[in-house]
């Protein structure tokens, strides 16, 4: 049976390490019946770490906090990290239980330190203690997982650390360890590939980068696309020297397109409604609806060159969808964008917005010529006590019946929507 974690408020379930010991069984790991979207407030679109945390996030093995934030740069506990590789591995037990004076049985973490002891992820300090308090290095984190996964490195331990520029600062006794997690693709080092930063105390980020892509080691989880920009800080080893991972900053030209007219992932396309004025259109769902949109570039998208690739006014083609914000009772959309038409040719798109939150805080003001649903206009003329809304509201649209009972609404404003490409795009330039 799988196991998963959450990282909560609280009893925080992020997770712990020490200097390891033992061997385990390969993971088996089984997605819940039913996988969750999930979406932080803090995770931008451009975050490095998004879409390891927010795949994790939707297979249920990590959560946010109350507030919808997962707090990806707070530091990570022994403990913590404990409780997460008791709730992400089921691994086979390599030696017997034993206590620690410091972790007592009421603990909140006991059971997933006493767990990650016997299955060989974590061990003590040799004063007999685990000091579940304390944050743990990047390098700990690595140590731990590559022995209770079972992992070694093959070949020359020296040349696989050449790869870092700050090897020297990787302590003795994890050497080996650092290595094998190289070469397997366990380690994730932002900004910055050549750099290890073993005695960086670890965050939430890097906690979830490093256990995702140890998952993908053991087959359970997919290997990023190399389009994907967290990609590019996956360290990459092969024994000839050559670097297997997107690390170059910069994804590689696709065989028989001209890199020229590619328009790269994380660009940020800047839209607004059509024919819309200087004053821009509201849109107001509810909770739980989707409506299809239709929206147009605001600001023509060049080459590196200053050629342009997609001129003003170009069509997209998209949907507002339901957000869940993963641990928290807040409801959101995002907009998601399908098509792009530039002149008589229409490419398909893969571009999303970061979610937009619903709201209670409706004026009239807010709402002049707003294109509303049905169901939010309800809801709308319940927040403004059931006022005429006929001047603030442009027209009704139509959405989809899936809508909750929250009073509130969803307001997105197409100029301030943060749309982004997902996988790079080639187009035909425009002459």
């Amino acid at each position: 049976m799988s196991k998963f974690a959450s990282w909560q408020s609280g009893s925080a379930v992020l997770a712990a390490v020490g200097m390891l010991a033992g061997a385990a069984a390969p993971i088996v790991i089984s997605a819940p019946a039913t996988a969750q979207q999930a979406n932080f407030s803090d995770v931008s679109f451009s975050y490095w770490a998004r879409p390891f945390i927010e795949r994790l996030a939707s297979e249920n093995i990590i959560a946010g906090f109350p507030d919808g934030t997962f707090k990806p740069d707070q530091p990570v506990t022994r403990a913590q990290f404990a409780a997460i590789v008791q709730k992400a591995f089921d691994q086979a037990s390599t030696r017997s239980a034993r206590s620690f004076p410091d972790v007592p049985t009421n603990y909140w973490a006991s059971e997933a330190i006493r767990n990650a002891y016997i299955d060989g992820f974590l061990s003590g300090y040799p004063d007999g203690t685990f000091q579940p308090a304390q944050e743990i290095p990047r390098v700990q984190v690595l140590v731990s997982l590559v022995n209770g996964l079972g992992l070694s490195a093959n070949g020359s331990v020296n040349e696989t650390l050449d790869i870092y520029s700050d090897e020297g600062q990787i302590p003795d006794y994890a050497q080996d360890e650092v290595a094998a997690a190289t070469q397997r693709r366990l380690v994730v080092s932002y900004p910055n590939t050549d750099l290890l930063n073993p005695q960086q105390v670890a965050t939430r980020a890097d906690v979830a980068a490093f256990v995702y892509q140890a998952l993908v080691a053991q087959g359970q989880l997919p290997a990023l696309a190399e389009d994907i920009n967290a990609a590019d800080y996956i360290v990459g080893y092969t024994p000839s020297g050559t670097n297997t991972g997107s690390n170059s900053g910069s994804n590689p030209t696709t065989p028989g397109q001209n890199n020229n007219l590619r328009i790269g992932a994380d660009t940020l396309i800047n839209v607004r409604y059509p024919n819309a004025s200087t004053q821009d259109v509201d849109i107001v769902v509810a909770p739980g609806q989707t409506v299809a949109i239709a929206l147009e570039v605001e600001e023509a998208i060049r080459n590196a060159n200053g050629q342009v690739l997609v001129p003003v006014g170009s069509a997209i083609q998209g949907r507002i969808v339901p957000v869940s914000i993963q641990g928290s009772s807040i409801t959101a959309a995002k907009y998601v964008a399908d098509r792009l038409t530039v002149g008589d040719r229409t490419y398909d798109i893969r571009a999303e917005s970061s979610p937009i939150a619903a709201t209670e805080n409706v004026s009239p003001g807010t709402l002049q010529g707003a294109l509303v649903t049905a169901a939010a206009e309800s809801i709308v003329g319940g927040i403004l006590g059931n006022r005429d809304l006929g001047g603030l509201i442009g027209q009704v649209i139509t959405g989809s019946d899936n809508t909750t009972s929250q009073n509130a609404v969803v307001v997105i404003q197409p100029n301030q929507i943060d749309l982004r490409v997902i996988s790079d795009l080639y187009v035909n330039a425009v002459q």
